[in-house]
């Protein structure tokens, strides 16, 4: 180095220290660098989760509604040829019973008179015997074979019977009673030597013209019951002023009485021989008296040519007024069992095409009508609906579709309120082709040309209270009518599975979002650029989705709701294709996001995720094929989450 550059040197390399120390700031305190580190969060939470809309017996993936479960194993039925679902429900359980206060409604106060018969057979004054002392009435040319005859009286004003017809009372555990027996002249040997009561309009099985109620008074009776050659019952003729009893259960009358409103008559005979050795005077009367009544009567069994109207309460009615439907007394209840618990898993399930089948059970009511007013109450836990028939009567719908609200002769009340037409049902039943002894069975369809069907069981009610009351005979024409009278009632629900409007369902599935514990930090500062529960689908439904989600920490607390009002249309779940049937042609698939959050105290509740509850607003729209079917669901239609991930991107600054 030369002399001049050994002299500038030190003073270059001082200014060049001078001016670098100048351009940077001296460090303080904590010396370490700060480092920007991107991070990236992709976690599979669930892959391939493939649900079917209703498990079928073998139902291979998890059901959104499990048939099989004791909830609704008697809601739904699954055909298995084809899978296709129908909703069934039965009430077959009112146990209405026996209606025979119908037979006394009916006959009214139909009775029997007591009837007198105080008959002169022979009065020799009036003959002119004129003779002193006493003659056997033998020797004195007079008819010893005599007869009489008397009309017990038929009383009541609700039935005709005609003889040309062959209409009858039959009787129950009735006696049939002559008393009051006197005859003259007292006579050591009797009056008669015979004498036969009969009864020409009263008979026994076979119920034949020969086979009319006779007793016979005879000096050798057969025995106590029946045992006469015809079927006559034989008393002994020393016991004539005796009262005797014959018990009539099982008998007929056969009355005649043509019209409702006037009285009729039942015939009455007696003859007899008189004693030919009986002693007599010339102003003796050969008489007889006595009384027939029937005891304890009791009818069993009408045929009648004609029978005014008449009602009956189908369910009990404690005050005989108006029927309280609110009055558990007065009701009768049935469970619809299989919608018990729907809710815990499905909101607002609404049905389309729905029918009921009421079927009306009756025995021993023949030749007549049945009209069948009812109150018929659905009740859930916060709802409840009358099913209502429609204001016509249209017969000309058929005579399984005889349903109507008008016109009406029952008075229902709900605490004290009447309850209007509007609210009620009427269900017609024909028995003209019935026959007693048989029990008929008459199914009524009830849909929604007659009825509100569909609103009733839409509410999925689990509890149905029936009142009613039955009209019967209506037209006043002819009827036929037995104890034991029975009138039951049962719904039966068995409809495709079909869906009219939209409806919530309901899923969990696990979701550990702990991951995110990696973006929050308070230590380290993040730039979250993206936070988001990914899913991607197959449905295969006929039924599209708008899809909620409720992300729970491990006690089942809610941190947060996605998408709470189901109006955001990011979130859709696209129907599949529908055919002419409405059933399910060909899947949809699609994804949707849900964002978490952009900061990092917006996801460090999020990490104590553990599960995720899911929410399906199903409905129809947007469903492609070109059908306008309702949609109609099969065991096997299935929706598939092809994948649920959680994606996460951060650049996260540790340092400073």
């Amino acid at each position: 180095m030369s002399s001049s550059q050994a002299s500038w040197w030190p003073l270059t390399v001082a200014a060049l220290t001078f001016i670098t120390l100048v351009g940077c700031d001296v460090p303080t305190g904590n010396s370490s660098p700060s480092v920007n580190t991107d991070t990236e969060i992709s976690t599979p939470l669930v892959q391939e989760k493939t649900f079917t809309f209703l498990g079928g017996p073998n139902s291979e993936f998890d059901p959104l509604i499990d048939t099989t479960s004791s909830d609704f194993d008697s809601l739904f039925e699954v055909e298995s040829s084809n899978n296709d679902i129908s909703v069934v429900q039965e009430i077959d359980n009112f146990d209405i019973g026996n209606l025979n206060e119908a037979l006394d409604n009916a006959t009214g106060s139909l009775t029997f008179d007591q009837k007198t018969l105080d008959e002169t057979f022979i009065d020799l004054k009036k003959e002119g015997f004129t003779f002193a002392g006493e003659k056997q009435i033998e020797d004195l040319n007079v008819e010893l074979q005599v007869s009489a005859k008397a009309d017990i009286p038929v009383r009541g004003s609700r039935v005709a019977f005609r003889k040309s017809q062959n209409n009858y009372v039959e009787l129950g555990p009735t006696t049939i009673e002559v008393q009051n027996i006197t005859s003259s002249p007292t006579a050591p040997g009797g009056v008669f030597d015979s004498l036969r009561f009969t009864y020409p309009d009263i008979r026994v099985e076979p119920y034949g013209e020969d086979n009319q109620l006779v007793v016979d008074f005879v000096e050798n009776p057969c025995g106590s019951g029946p045992c006469g050659s015809n079927g006559e019952y034989e008393r002994d003729i020393s016991t004539l002023g005796d009262v005797f009893r014959i018990d009539l259960e099982g008998a007929r009358i056969y009355p005649d009485k043509p019209n409702i409103d006037k009285n009729g008559t039942v015939t009455f005979n007696i003859g007899g021989q008189v004693n030919p050795d009986l002693m007599v005077k010339n102003d003796d009367k050969i008489s007889l008296r006595a009384s027939t009544s029937f005891d304890n009567f009791e009818i069993r069994e009408i045929d009648v040519y004609e029978a005014k109207p008449f009602t009956v309460t189908i369910t009990p009615n404690e005050n005989g007024g108006d029927i309280n439907v609110a009055n558990d007394n007065e009701v009768r209840t049935a469970a619809f069992d299989g919608f018990e618990g729907i809710t815990d898993r499905v909101d607002g399930l609404k049905l389309a095409d729905v029918s009921l089948t009421f079927q009306v059970e009756t025995a021993n009511l023949a030749s007549t009508d049945a009209q069948v007013h009812a109150a018929i109450q659905g009740t859930n836990e916060t709802n409840q609906i009358y099913l209502r028939g429609t204001e016509d009567q249209n017969m000309s719908r058929g005579a399984d579709r005889n349903v109507s609200s008008l016109p009406f002769s029952a008075a229902f009340t709900e605490n004290g309120v009447s309850l209007q037409n509007e609210s009620l049902i009427k269900l017609g039943v024909g028995l003209e082709e019935a026959a007693l002894g048989e029990t008929v069975r008459t199914p009524l369809l009830v849909d929604g040309d007659n009825s509100n069907v569909s609103d009733f069981v839409n509410t999925l009610p689990t509890e149905v209270r029936l009142a009613g009351q039955a009209e019967i005979n209506t037209d006043g024409g002819g009827l036929q009518v037995r104890k034991p009278i029975a009138l039951d009632a049962n719904f039966s629900l068995n409809v495709p599975l079909r869906i009219r409007d939209r409806f919530v369902v309901r899923d969990t599935i696990d979701a550990d979002l702990s991951d995110l514990n990696d973006l929050t930090d308070p230590e380290e500062d993040a730039n979250i650029s993206t936070a988001e529960l990914q899913f991607s689908y197959t449905n295969g439904l006929p039924l599209g989705a708008d899809a909620k989600m409720v992300i729970v920490d491990a006690a089942g607390s809610v941190i947060e709701t996605f998408n709470g009002g189901f109006d955001n249309d990011n979130f859709r779940i696209e129907p599949a294709a529908k055919d002419k049937d409405g059933a399910a042609a060909a899947p949809s698939s699609g994804t949707f996001v849900f964002t978490l959050g952009s900061t990092q105290e917006a996801l460090r509740a999020l990490a104590e995720g553990d599960k995720i509850r899911l929410a399906f607003n199903m409905d129809q729209a947007g469903s492609g094929g070109g059908s306008e079917a309702a949609a109609r669901l099969r065991a096997d239609d299935q929706l598939t989450l092809n994948r649920v991930r959680l994606e996460a991107d951060a650049s996260i600054q540790t340092g400073n």
